[in-house]
C-alpha cells in the first residue's frame, strides 16, 4: 500500500469517529448528585419551649349595668322635673317632684289627730288611776273597774292607729320628691311638669302611658356581654383577664370576668361571658361593639419564628437542613401572636427551620448553605 493510500485511509477513520461522537446523546446531570450546583444561602431558627396564654376572641357590646324607668312614688301632677337627658347624677340627687299640697294638709290633720288620741288616752289612764285607788275602800264595783281598763286600752290602742296614719302620711309627702337610686346618667325623660301619673298601672294610670318619668342609666362600670364559642368554655375562668377593644378607642382596656352564663346558646354553639368595665370619667358608652380578648392560664408550647412557616392554612410546612439538602416537612400549627406560631405536630424542641430572604427558592433536595454555621446535620422527629 502507498503512503499516499495510508493516509487517505486514516483521514476515513478519523471521520467516522468524528460523526459517531457528534450523533451520540450527551450526558444527564441529576442536580441533587451534582455537588458543583451552587448552594442556596439561607439562616436557622429553633423550635424553643414557651408558656403561651393564646387569647380566647369574644364579641358583644357594650351595656348599662343598670337601667330603670323611674316613676312617682305617689299619685298627682308632675310638678318639677330637676334633670334632663344627659345630666349626671349621684345617689340621692332630687329627680322630680309630684305636686305635695294635698298631702301635706292630710298630714297636718293626722297630726291634730294624734294630740287628740293622746289626750283622751292620759284622761282614761287618769280615771283608771283614780279607780285604782278607791278600790281598796270598797267604793267602786268590779265591773265599773273593767270598764274604765277597757276605756283605757281603747285609748291606746286607737293612739296607735292614728300615729301609724300620721307616719304613713309623712312618709308620702317624703315620696313625692323623688331621688336618684343610684349614681348614673338620664338616658330619657318621657314626662313633663304638669302631667298626672299614677303609681299603678306602670306609672301612666288607667289610661296607660310612658312607665317612668325618666330613665336612669348605670354606666360605672359598664357591663361587657360578649359570646364566644362554647369551645372555649373549659378556659373560662371567673376573675381572668379581658382585653376589651372598643371602636372608636385607639387603647384597649382591662376587666376581670364578672359572670360566666353556663346556658349554652344551642343554636349558636355559644357561650355569654360578662365583664365589669370600670367607666369613672363616662368616656365609654353603651351601645358600642366590643371585641374581647379573654387571657387563659398560661400552658407549654413549643414555638418558632413565624417567618419560618409557610403554606395556606390547613396545610402548612417549613423546610430542615438533612445532610446539606433542604428537606420539606408537613406542619401542623396554631397562631400565638404576631411574631410566634404553636408547632402542634410531632417536632421536637430543638429542631432548626430554615428561613431567609431565599427561602422561596427551596424545594426538596436542593443543595442549602446555613449562614454562620459549620457543617452540620439537623436532627428532628420521624415525621
Amino acid at each position: 500500500m502507498t503512503a499516499h493510500r495510508l493516509i487517505s485511509a486514516a483521514a476515513s477513520i478519523a471521520l467516522a469517529v468524528s460523526l459517531a461522537s457528534c450523533g451520540k446523546p450527551a450526558e444527564t446531570k441529576d442536580p441533587k448528585n451534582d455537588t458543583s450546583a451552587a448552594a442556596v444561602v439561607v439562616s436557622a431558627v429553633k423550635v424553643t419551649p414557651a408558656e403561651i396564654a393564646a387569647p380566647v376572641v369574644a364579641t358583644g357590646s357594650l351595656t348599662p349595668s343598670r337601667q330603670t324607668d323611674i316613676g312617682p312614688s305617689v299619685d298627682g301632677i308632675i310638678e318639677e322635673v330637676m334633670v334632663g337627658v344627659g345630666s349626671r347624677v349621684k345617689k340621692g340627687d332630687p329627680l322630680f317632684r309630684t305636686r305635695d299640697v294635698d298631702i301635706r294638709l292630710q298630714v297636718l290633720e293626722l297630726e291634730k289627730q294624734v294630740a287628740l288620741a293622746r289626750a283622751q288616752l292620759r284622761n282614761a289612764q287618769n280615771e283608771l288611776r283614780r279607780q285604782n285607788s278607791l278600790k281598796g275602800g270598797g267604793w267602786v264595783s268590779q265591773s265599773r273597774m273593767d270598764t274604765t281598763r277597757t276605756n283605757s286600752d281603747v285609748a291606746a290602742a286607737q293612739l296607735g292607729v292614728w300615729e301609724a296614719r300620721l307616719a304613713q302620711g309623712r312618709q308620702q309627702l317624703k315620696d313625692t320628691l323623688v331621688r336618684a337610686p343610684y349614681d348614673g346618667v338620664i338616658s330619657k325623660k318621657d314626662i313633663y311638669e304638669g302631667r298626672f301619673m299614677a303609681s299603678r298601672f306602670g306609672g301612666g294610670g288607667m289610661m296607660g302611658g310612658p312607665s317612668g318619668v325618666v330613665q336612669i342609666m348605670g354606666i360605672d362600670p359598664l357591663a361587657v356581654i360578649v359570646t364566644t364559642s362554647a369551645t372555649h368554655f373549659g378556659q373560662l375562668k371567673l376573675g381572668m383577664t379581658g382585653r376589651i377593644f372598643v371602636d372608636g378607642i385607639d387603647k384597649p382596656f382591662e376587666a376581670k370576668v364578672a359572670v360566666i352564663n353556663y346556658g349554652v346558646d344551642y343554636k349558636a354553639r355559644s357561650v355569654e361571658v360578662r365583664l365589669a368595665l370600670p367607666n369613672p370619667d363616662y368616656k365609654v358608652l353603651p351601645g358600642l361593639y366590643a371585641r374581647v380578648e379573654l387571657i387563659p392560664e398560661a400552658r407549654k408550647a413549643l414555638v418558632v419564628d413565624r417567618k419560618a412557616i409557610l403554606g395556606p392554612d390547613g396545610s402548612r410546612y417549613a423546610f430542615i437542613a438533612l445532610n446539606g439538602r433542604a428537606k420539606k416537612i408537613a406542619l401542623s400549627t396554631r397562631e400565638v401572636d404576631g411574631e410566634r406560631v404553636e408547632i402542634v405536630s410531632n417536632v421536637p424542641e430543638g429542631t432548626e427551620f430554615l428561613v431567609g430572604p431565599n427561602l422561596s427558592q427551596l424545594a426538596d433536595g436542593v443543595a442549602v448553605k446555613i449562614e454562620g454555621a459549620a457543617a452540620k446535620v439537623s436532627t428532628q422527629a420521624k415525621l
